[in-house]
């Protein structure tokens, strides 16, 4: 029992601190409200975090604020995160279950390029693919998936700046339908190279959030288009979702 308390206790003093960040000030009454709390247990709970010096609370006001504590520590975390060891466990796993390659990538401008690659064993056929080359962005999953993050306007301002080749006769070439594709991958979550960028190659791609939340990495599944059809796409779709989870 007293590990289930604990537990419980460790709970509710994150639904606090995650309440709190979404305002400047919180008082008891809105914090209590904001998380289903009693008001004693916020309390007591908040006291706790100025003794510590996560909160400051202001005596005139009565409302409590996060420190600067909070900022340190996580700037602290962020200096060492690296997307490349905190993905491979997962990419190296999804590349077994799906006995296909998979791609880490990063958005550099109106490229991607991919920094980390996984292939099975299973099968004989192997992607040209390759640490270190760079792609257009329009023209891959892992680009489109990135570019569904943006705002139509965005997009629209990269797309007039840069200079499209259409690498095969499937590559999106029309600002409008590929806002058109953009529009579909927000509603699923993932994208889809239907031999865009290399003929008889799809690939389903999702975008991966970095340490500060922005989405200049992805990650896709490629294979040759036989084996790749519809409905594999929806399993992979459904296998790198959960990445994100």
């Amino acid at each position: 029992m007293a590990e289930q308390g604990s537990i419980q206790s460790v709970e509710r003093v994150f639904k606090i601190i995650e309440a709190m960040c979404r305002e400047k000030e919180s008082s008891v009454t809105g914090l209590s409200k904001a998380t289903g709390l009693n008001k004693a247990t916020v309390f007591r709970f908040l006291n706790t975090l100025v003794t510590i010096g996560y909160v400051i609370k202001n005596d005139e006001t009565e409302l409590y604020s996060l420190s600067l504590k909070f900022l340190r520590i996580s700037s602290k975390r962020l200096s060492m995160y690296d997307i490349q060891k905190q993905m491979r466990p997962s990419l190296e796993k999804l590349s077994k279950e799906c006995g296909e390659t998979v791609h880490l990538v990063e958005r550099n401008g109106a490229k991607v390029v991919y920094i980390d690659k996984f292939e099975s064993d299973t099968n004989s056929v192997r992607m040209v693919s390759r640490i270190g080359m760079s792609l257009d962005i329009f023209t891959t999953a892992v680009g489109k998936a990135m570019l569904a993050h943006l705002s139509d306007g965005e997009i629209e301002e990269l797309w007039n700046s840069h200079t499209h080749i259409k690498k095969t006769e499937h590559t999106i070439s029309n600002l409008k339908a590929f806002l058109c594709e953009i529009s579909e991958i927000r509603k699923f979550g993932y994208a889809v190279d239907n031999e865009e960028n290399e003929l008889e190659v799809r690939c389903v791609a999702i975008a991966i959030a970095d340490a500060y939340g922005e989405y200049r990495y992805a990650v896709s599944v490629s294979a040759p288009k036989n084996r790749m059809d519809d409905e594999t796409v929806k399993k992979t779709a459904e296998r790198l979702l959960k990445l994100n989870q």
